[in-house]
């Protein structure tokens, strides 16, 4: 099997992601936890909901991946919290320490060769594990991109 290191290379870079645009690290830095269940007139959604949001997706992404008994989330509801705000900071600093987490798991599966990144994944229906992991950055910048507008808006970018 081609071992692909070029592409594990770049998507490990991708997963990192922090080239193109800011990393979440970044997108949440100096937040207090109050600021974080701020919904802002006209928008939908609070800085709390689009990182629980990114932590559920993320997280789902990843169990379908390697998960040969992996069970579908339901969308949307499974996929957003019902409440703008975290319960404490406590559980603001657990769900950003999970999505790092589960990043890590992400990037250990594309970095391990014994995964063919375009091999369909046995219990999906053509999906690849580099599919997988695309998905990850693009859903990951595209959240992330919508917690930096809602820091600005509410003037604390």
């Amino acid at each position: 099997m081609y071992s692909h290191s070029s592409l594990r290379s770049h998507l490990v870079e991708q997963l990192a992601g922090q080239n193109a645009h800011v990393g979440l690290d970044k997108a949440v830095a100096g937040l207090k936890t109050k600021e974080t269940g701020i919904i802002p007139t006209g928008c939908t959604h609070s800085i709390w909901m689009q990182v629980e949001h990114i932590r559920i997706a993320q997280h789902d992404i990843l169990d379908f991946s390697r998960n040969p008994d992996y069970t579908p989330l339901s969308w949307p509801e499974d996929y957003w919290p019902r409440e703008s705000s975290p319960q404490s900071k406590d559980q603001w600093e657990q769900t950003l320490a999970a999505i790092t987490t589960d990043l890590d798991e992400m990037v250990d599966l594309v970095k391990e060769e014994e995964n063919d990144l375009l091999e369909p994944i046995p219990h999906g229906d053509g999906q690849t594990l580099l599919r997988e992991a695309m998905l990850i950055v693009d859903h990951n910048a595209y959240h992330i991109g919508q917690i930096v507008q809602l820091r600005k808006i509410m003037g604390n970018w």
